[in-house]
């Protein structure tokens, strides 16, 4: 379903860079310039078929098949989607830039375009994911699957978050995810931990090691006001330090 998106509309496609020795240096130019156009409106168009809902989720099941397409689409099909770029630049850089050296700096600037377009795409499927995730723990609520932890701030795992876990993390990471909740039981909270309220939301949002966040609400268990953890998903870095939906 995920790769279904660049099926129709690839973010690069090698075709766009048809070029040969024979070809004029103003015909390449055009060629090159012509490719990282079409590029952008690619990207453009992926945004606007996430932003459209181009996987239905009309239903919690729906949501979690749309979320998994996303995830898929963010950690196989967009690095696909780039490797290949690369290789399609590549290629042409080699048969016609080292014919046309004076070339070979336009050639270095359409190498990290299509970079910085996989770049963003990844940036647009992570928010439209994590969206998604943040309108599944409000919608879906757990009740609480273990005792309170904690000796500082308290907190339960709702019995909606390991089968959540297991669809987002590999083994190793949902081993150290729970790694950093356990410090959020400390006093008090280790700052590095970032837990803070997500803005617009009634959810708040921690790290969980390795890129990726939890999502916690508040609750209260027993008399005890507690962080029920409701998912965990990666939420890594694509934009070089900014948090999109994170940001404090």
């Amino acid at each position: 379903m995920p790769d279904l998106f660049l099926d129709k509309t690839p973010l690069f496609e090698a075709r766009w860079l048809s070029v040969s020795t024979a070809t004029s240096r103003d015909d390449v130019l055009l060629r090159i310039a012509e490719a990282e156009r079409r590029a952008e409106a690619a990207l453009e168009q992926l945004g606007r078929t996430l932003r459209q809902g181009g996987i239905p989720a009309s239903g919690a099941v729906d949501r979690d098949r749309r979320i998994d397409a996303l995830l898929a689409l963010e950690t196989r099909g967009i690095p696909a989607s780039g490797t290949a770029a690369d290789g399609a630049v590549e290629r042409v850089m080699m048969e016609v830039g080292f014919r046309k050296r004076d070339l070979m700096p336009r050639f270095h600037e359409l190498a990290e375009r299509c970079r910085a377009i996989h770049r963003r795409a990844l940036a647009v499927a992570r928010d439209a994911r994590w969206a998604l995730m943040l309108e599944r723990a409000a919608a879906d609520p757990g009740g609480p699957s273990s005792p309170i932890q904690g000796t500082g701030t308290r907190y339960v795992k709702s019995d909606r978050y390991d089968a959540r876990a297991a669809r987002s993390l590999p083994p190793d990471d949902r081993v150290r995810a729970d790694r950093f909740l356990k410090r959020l039981g400390e006093d008090p909270v280790p700052p590095e931990l970032e837990l803070s309220p997500l803005e617009g939301t009634a959810l708040w949002g921690m790290k969980a090691g390795n890129g990726n966040r939890f999502i916690l609400r508040r609750g209260e268990l027993r008399g005890v006001a507690c962080f029920f953890v409701e998912d965990v998903g990666p939420y890594p870095d694509h934009e070089g330090g900014r948090r999109g939906a994170l940001a404090r």
